[in-house]
């Protein structure tokens, strides 16, 4: 059988790690914007930026990388309060996307988190596993991105492989 899906491998984006309580962290970004999202394992676009609500006090701000630098220089994560804690993390993570017709089988096959739509809405992000390894899910256009440790890149598009081939 043949999928219909579109798979991108290896997409480094700009990520920084970003800990401390809402009100701190949501009163230290707020020149940047407008709100942090206050529902668990969701995220809120704002423009080509991403803040993914991962846990109790954990985010994840997601940019395209082109962006880092100036991200940087904007978040001043060497001058944040001691309250809070903002950490580049962009090196750690490569990411896939996987868009088309059957992008919810490819994600049946490498993940178990339940994906349906009334479970994992459109804004909806979180840790689980691709493949037995903790990745970052988030749903993407028609389909998924997930980001998975760097150091398992190309193992994890060996299996993408083996899993759309026919």
């Amino acid at each position: 059988m043949g999928y219909d899906v579109k798979i991108e491998r290896n997409l480094l984006h700009a990520l920084f790690d970003l800990k401390g309580s809402f009100k701190d962290l949501n009163s230290y970004m707020k020149e940047h914007i407008a709100s942090l999202p206050e529902e668990p394992n969701s995220y809120v676009a704002h423009g080509t930026w991403k803040i993914l609500y991962l846990g109790i006090n954990h985010w994840i701000l997601l940019a395209p990388i082109e962006e880092e630098r100036d991200l940087l220089e904007l978040l001043k994560p060497e001058n944040c309060p001691d309250s809070i804690s903002i950490v580049l993390i962009s090196d750690t993570l490569k990411f896939f996307r996987i868009n088309g017709v059957n992008a919810n089988d490819i994600m049946s096959i490498a993940s178990p988190l339940n994906l349906n739509t009334d479970a994992f809405t459109d804004n909806n992000a979180t840790f689980s596993e691709v493949f037995g390894l903790k990745a970052l899910i988030m749903r993407d256009g028609d389909g998924y991105q997930f980001g998975i440790d760097q150091s398992f890149g190309d193992m994890i598009s060996d299996y993408l492989d083996l899993t759309i081939a026919t």
